[in-house]
């Protein structure tokens, strides 16, 4: 069964390649989503043993580097729309992978029948097919993040000191390159550390886990803090767009979604520039004096984002709501998703992996207690993560995948029920 469910999920995945690539080349782009160029132009340049910058040499902490390292032999192959079919190609085999998470994640929650049930959900989910054919960071973040929710349940759940060493090192390796996928995981082991040491039973053994996650994922991720260090002279843990990225979800004229050309960002950058010329540093000199370009712009970005929150609390408040709905929108918009007919499936299919997974919680909670409630922090996670920054249905999809979770299970114990039923 197991076998199945994950040729299931490949060849669904497959198949959405060959139509979004045909559609990707009858539009005549290669690529039919804003960040995408960005992570191939830097895949390029790694392959090429390039300088790993986008757009200037002002811009060599743009993204961070696992993505593009993934594609990097992809961009080598001299077609280059045959070079994205096999990377989309190559991201079906990684959310085939996530499928095969997921259904362990079932099994150990609600059993085989319960993981069976959980991975023919995730393989047919619309918002993970979708994950896994994009030319997006989402392609390899996903199975890490599954990865590390999976090996923090192990370690909590082990018997014995060595095997929740090993687990938590696990966990602690796959955070790290989850970071490195997509920086926004950052704050996700410290959250889950956090809510267990206020909230959960044994804290003395959700501090072990944590430390030791902590001590691996630092390990993984000390090559990018180095190479960061040596260009800025500074410690930065992810990248720096940070600030633009905050600045973009917090200033005047901000509508929740996401300016996906960044036009603010090359006017602030203008700005700053001119401002170099003329020898007049702004009122982040005491901080910028010295640093590299790059750096301050993302430190004056940042404030420029945090002066206009303090002074505006309403309109803050205002775009956290704004946000919340576009995270969470049933029927997303035309922006987002252009066809009637995904929309329709994706408002189906989301809501009711959210209605089984909540009529599973109760249930699992008294069974599993904490190791239940793990599956739901993505979704808490990224929620308040985006209501600070800008909101899209994009980012609460890896939310819905570890919830498909506890939906399996919850498909698992409603036909176990009903077999009991008509058994008696």
């Amino acid at each position: 069964m197991p076998l199945a469910i994950l040729l299931l999920a490949l060849g669904v995945r497959c198949g959405t390649v060959y139509y979004w690539q045909s559609k990707a080349e009858v539009e005549q782009r290669a690529f039919r989503l804003g960040d995408s160029h960005s992570y191939w132009i830097l895949a390029g340049h790694i392959a090429r043993g390039e300088s790993y910058e986008y757009g200037s040499s002002d811009s060599k902490i743009f993204r961070a580097p696992l993505y593009p390292i993934f594609l990097a032999p992809f961009t080598l192959i001299n077609d280059e729309s045959l070079g994205i079919w096999v990377a989309r190609l190559a991201g079906s085999l990684m959310g085939t992978a996530a499928v095969w998470i997921v259904f362990l994640l079932g099994w150990r929650m609600g059993g085989y029948a319960a993981g069976c049930w959980a991975g023919v959900l995730a393989a047919v989910y619309p918002g993970a097919i979708g994950m896994s054919i994009v030319i997006l960071s989402e392609v390899i973040f996903c199975p890490l993040m599954l990865l590390n929710i999976l090996a923090w349940q192990s370690a909590f759940a082990s018997k014995s000191n060595s095997s929740l060493l090993r687990w938590a090192s696990v966990a602690g390796v796959a955070a790290g390159l989850g970071i490195l996928a997509r920086p926004s995981w950052l704050l996700f082991a410290p959250a889950l550390a956090a809510l267990g040491l206020l909230f959960g039973p044994r804290r003395s053994k959700h501090l072990v886990v944590f430390l030791v996650s902590l001590a691996t994922c630092s390990l993984a991720m000390s090559p990018w803090w180095i190479r960061n260090a040596i260009i800025t002279g500074r410690f930065v843990p992810t990248t720096l767009q940070v600030g633009p990225s905050l600045y973009d979800g917090l200033h005047a004229g901000a509508t929740g979604a996401s300016d996906e050309g960044m036009s603010f960002s090359v006017e602030h950058a203008n700005k700053l520039a001119e401002e170099d010329r003329l020898g007049n540093l702004g009122p982040e000199s005491e901080i910028a004096d010295g640093d590299v370009f790059e750096y301050r712009l993302n430190q004056r970005m940042t404030r420029l984002a945090l002066e206009w929150s303090l002074e505006n609390p309403t309109s803050v408040l205002w775009l956290a709501g704004v946000k919340l709905t576009r995270v969470w929108s049933l029927w997303p918009d035309g922006k987002e998703v252009g066809s009637t007919g995904l929309r329709l499936a994706l408002t189906g299919a989301c809501l009711g992996v959210l209605i089984l997974a909540l009529w599973a919680s109760r249930r699992l909670a008294t069974q599993h207690g904490w190791l239940a409630m793990v599956c739901w922090m993505p979704t808490f996670y990224f929620t308040v993560l985006h209501i600070i920054f800008v909101g899209s249905i994009r980012y609460r999809e890896p939310a819905i995948l570890v919830a498909t979770v506890l939906a399996g299970c919850a498909i698992a114990s409603i036909l176990h029920s009903r077999r009991e039923i008509h058994g008696s």
